[in-house]
């Protein structure tokens, strides 16, 4: 487990993955390879873009043809490397949905973390960038050994980015509502980690996440969409656009996305369920004439 861990670190780096002698390679589920290896070529793009403003910020670039040359060139071997590592050790090793789910959801909220943090911090330009890319190659790490080691489904990992989502989103909603002038990335990010471990108890402990397919968690997330435009559009036709009314429109929204999420909850409720007449087999014997029924 350590060595595969570490191959797939290896290739979701950009670095190259070699095969021992005498070793082949087993039929591995692909179902999730295709979304894993998005995610991981999404961030080898910006590992390279990144690392370009920072040379560029560190003056090592003579010139700005040199900027653009050099940052090309840095950009399509990071993307490149990424892709080819992360498809190499996808492909000896495979990976399913709910593993892509879980790398790719550790590597978003990662760099969200980066982001919100150095935001928070007020930091200069080049330590945001630094920032991004530590908590993304953090990110990728635990997501790589959190896919290996933990069993999930898609579905539960699906539940759990829904309650992050939108606790996160409620936390910015009443900050606004209440008039906050700052503090909106430090409260926004804390709101989502804490929506995030409080998710991934739920859908792994509790009967809330036990057979809950990813496909029903989309449904969820837009039934507090839906919800969160339904409050304020019910405002907008009483009231219109008032400015002072800014902070009842917040809050309309802030309480509609709650009763959104928890109307698509209702109404999809039957949404996974296995019906057993409909999954047993037909065993009725088919009288097929053949050769004029000689056979």
């Amino acid at each position: 487990m350590v060595r595969r861990t570490l191959l797939a670190l290896a290739g979701l780096t950009g670095l190259a993955v070699a095969t021992a002698p005498g070793e082949t390679a087993a039929a591995k589920p692909q179902t999730g390879r295709a979304e894993a290896l998005i995610f991981a070529t999404t961030f080898g793009f910006y590992q390279g873009i990144a690392t370009t403003i920072l040379l560029n910020e560190y003056d090592i670039f003579d010139s700005g043809d040199d900027v653009i040359l050099g940052g090309s060139a840095l950009t399509l071997a990071t993307t490149a490397g990424t892709y080819f590592g992360a498809a190499a050790v996808t492909d000896r090793y495979g990976v399913n949905e709910a593993q892509a789910s879980m790398f790719n959801s550790s590597l978003f909220w990662a760099v969200l973390n980066g982001v919100g943090g150095a935001v928070a911090a007020d930091v200069e330009t080049d330590s945001l960038l630094w920032s991004t890319l530590a908590t993304g190659w953090t990110g990728q790490a635990i997501g790589i050994l959190t896919a290996a080691n933990v069993d999930r489904t898609a579905g539960q990992v699906g539940l759990m980015n829904t309650v992050g989502t939108w606790t996160g989103a409620e936390a910015l909603l009443l900050l606004g509502a209440f008039g906050a002038e700052e503090g909106y990335s430090f409260w926004g990010t804390l709101a989502v980690d804490a929506g995030l471990v409080a998710g991934a108890i739920v859908s792994s402990k509790s009967i809330l996440g036990r057979g809950i397919s990813q496909e029903r968690t989309r449904l969820l997330d837009l039934g507090a969409f839906a919800g969160g435009l339904a409050g304020p559009a019910a405002l907008f036709m009483v009231w219109g656009p008032e400015e002072d009314l800014r902070a009842w429109y917040l809050s309309a929204v802030a309480i509609g996305i709650p009763i959104g999420l928890g109307t698509a909850w209702y109404l999809t409720r039957d949404y996974d369920r296995v019906d057993p007449e409909a999954t047993t087999a037909d065993t009725t014997p088919i009288m097929v004439p053949l050769a004029a029924g000689a056979f």
